[in-house]
């Protein structure tokens, strides 16, 4: 397993080699509480909804009085999805 770490918001780059990574450590946090005392809450939940309405009318050969070969085609197609990535 390969790992990079990349910080852009330092005035002077260096390359680290091994021993040097080892030797780099996290930064400050005043008033870290206890790790066995820090509960995570990795709950989720979400809520979606999708509301579709679709309405075909198809008037082909209204009003028309002894007419033979009318013909009609209607295709309607209707999608929808959700999708939530954790």
């Amino acid at each position: 397993m390969q790992t990079t770490l990349v910080i852009k918001d330092l005035s002077v780059t260096e390359q680290l080699d091994a021993r040097a990574m080892r030797a780099v450590r996290g930064g400050f946090v005043p008033f870290l509480p206890v790790f066995s005392a820090v509960k995570v809450d990795s709950t989720f939940n979400a809520s979606q909804l999708i509301g579709q309405t679709q309405n075909v009318v198809n008037m082909n050969g209204n009003n028309a009085a002894f007419v033979d070969g009318i013909r009609s085609h209607v295709d309607s197609t209707q999608n929808a999805t959700n999708n939530i990535y954790r």
